[in-house]
């Protein structure tokens, strides 16, 4: 019998640069309140470096190497996910509803963006997995090679989404075969990103509200776009 997903949630805040902002907090809060018998993980940067320094001792190098602390963030979610399992969420995401039945009988989920319906796109603001999954494990080794390191002076975007983010992600992904991709489970826009970034924006200044409300009839969880991790170095 396969492994079902952990009931634990984990979330990130370096807390290097700043504090959690409240509106953070608060949106992260929803998760404790549609999620009340799961367990809440948060992660700070002396846990997340102690953890790396117990379980991943041989990434330690690569991770404290990379130019940009986004790529750090990035991949310790992946290690979080590989030993603990449950579900990454970033702080950006608000839970609408719980997902229990959209999740039931996967072992490793991503979220896809509102994109071109002929593309794939999603990256790791929300992702699900049992510990120890094959394609988590190729995730790290991936992200955390040496190889990584050979974007250092590449621009930051190109940098992270190449090393650690989105389009590491589906490189690989393309790479596994019909047979490995049935066991990643791609959740349709609709239910976990109802909104692009552009919508996002504007739900947030009230434009366009009923509009953009009708994206939300299905949705167990909507993400804001609101990292602004590409101007700054968070």
């Amino acid at each position: 019998m396969k492994k079902k997903i952990p009931q634990i949630i984990h979330q990130i805040w370096s807390g290097i640069d700043e504090p959690l902002p409240r509106p953070f907090k608060i949106i992260g809060d929803t998760w404790k309140r549609d999620y009340p018998t799961w367990k809440y993980e948060f992660w700070d940067n002396e846990r997340i470096n102690n953890f790396i320094q117990e379980h991943y001792p041989q990434h330690w190098d690569v991770y404290t190497r990379y130019p940009f602390n986004i790529q750090r963030w990035d991949a310790i979610r992946y290690m979080i996910l590989n030993k603990m399992g449950g579900i990454y969420v970033d702080y950006d995401y608000e839970s609408i509803k719980p997902m229990d039945e959209l999740i039931k009988g996967k072992h490793c989920c991503f979220a896809l963006e509102k994109t071109d319906p002929d593309k794939i796109f999603f990256n790791n603001a929300l992702m699900l997995s049992v510990a120890e999954h094959p394609f988590m494990k190729k995730i790290i080794e991936q992200a955390l090679s040496k190889k990584a390191l050979d974007f250092e002076r590449s621009p930051k975007k190109d940098c992270v989404f190449h090393t650690t983010g989105p389009y590491m992600l589906i490189d690989l992904y393309n790479t596994l075969t019909e047979e490995e991709k049935e066991d990643i489970y791609l959740i349709p826009a609709q239910f976990t990103s109802p909104f692009n970034g552009h919508e996002a924006y504007l739900f947030i200044q009230g434009e366009n509200e009923q509009l953009l409300e009708d994206c939300l009839d299905e949705a167990y969880a909507v993400h804001y776009f609101c990292s602004n991790w590409a101007v700054t170095d968070l």
